[in-house]
């Protein structure tokens, strides 16, 4: 298997753990007064996807810098488990 495919299979993966954390987060049935957290919790993730996985899956497409693609793609994942973790942390 390619580094492209690969890449390819990560960001498959990444966007639905994304689909995933976004509907849990903006569509919660939780508490009024945490609502803004979860929205918060989701915008944060949604921004944390486009600034790794689009570009990833960019560079994969135009086979360039497929190390890089690569390390984008595996690092949606990594942020994300480091953000769950602060949260379990902090709670």
């Amino acid at each position: 298997m390619t580094l492209r495919a690969v890449t390819f299979a990560v960001c498959l993966l990444d966007a639905m753990d994304w689909t995933f954390v976004a509907f849990a987060t903006f569509f919660s049935g939780s508490d009024p007064a945490t609502k803004g957290l979860d929205q918060a919790a989701g915008v944060l993730v949604t921004a944390l996807f486009v600034l790794t996985c689009v570009p990833a899956l960019a560079l994969a497409r135009l086979r360039r810098a497929p190390r890089t693609a690569l390390a984008l793609a595996f690092a949606f994942p990594a942020i994300l488990a480091l953000l769950l973790m602060a949260a379990i942390v902090g709670a």
